[in-house]
């Protein structure tokens, strides 16, 4: 996209190229480095609408870089590593990163996630209102009432269930593990198995019907609440 500036950070040469090259294929301005040190020279030097960064990198890995950078701004940032252990992935979003893609990866498949989530920060399509109103593609909740409308049509949702999708919208794009949710709908008071989240969330995916889909399964960590136009 013209005037959106991407950094790459990526110690692999070959990998660095072949991304960079399909980000300005798209029109996108593209700043590459290829390790964590300069990254963050380019990063405070410039002007970056997003940052994909690799993990294992000589100098400065990208766990100190994205912690680094969340000091001081709350720029989109997408991990790229061939890590992809269940305790990788959470520490990346635990140091508040965006989303994660492993390797090896399709660059297409990163370039639609940079898109998009450039596109729900630029044109966020949930709105909350002042009336207490979360509306997302076909899905209305009003939070004063706790009434709920798929399509205009009122469905009828327990406490919980009601909760865990508000839950759900206002936290659009991120992978929220099993625990997290435990903790943030349940209460970190109440001791439940787990695998009572799956129950719950197979229950609102029958209520949401044809949008079923935008909750998504991240095997072997959790889901993610996420609408592709």
């Amino acid at each position: 996209m013209e005037n959106t500036t991407i950094l790459i950070i990526e110690d692999e040469p070959t990998i660095n190229r072949i991304v960079a090259n399909y980000f300005k294929k798209e029109n996108y301005t593209v700043l590459s480095a290829l390790d964590g040190f300069k990254g963050l020279q380019l990063f405070n030097s410039h002007k970056v609408d997003l940052i994909c960064l690799d993990i294992m990198m000589p100098n400065i890995n990208g766990w100190d870089v994205a912690k680094t950078i969340r000091e001081t701004s709350n720029i989109p940032i997408i991990m790229m590593s061939a890590l992809s252990e269940e305790e990788d992935i959470l520490k990346g979003y635990s140091l508040k990163v965006d989303d994660y893609i492993t390797k090896p990866f399709n660059p297409k498949i990163l370039i639609a996630k940079v898109r998009n989530l450039l596109d729900r920060i630029s044109n966020p399509t949930l709105e909350q209102n002042v009336a207490g109103i979360l509306e997302v593609s076909g899905i209305k909740m009003n939070l004063d009432t706790h009434k709920v409308y798929i399509h205009n049509q009122e469905i009828d949702l327990s406490k919980t269930e009601f909760d865990l999708l508000e839950y759900f919208l206002k936290h659009q794009g991120k992978i929220c593990s099993r625990n997290l949710l435990l903790d943030e709908v349940w209460g970190i008071d109440v001791y439940v198995e787990d695998r009572i989240v799956d129950t719950y969330v197979k229950k609102l995916r029958k209520y949401l019907g044809e949008n079923a889909n935008y909750i998504k399964t991240v095997f072997g960590v959790g889901y993610r609440f996420e609408v592709l136009d």
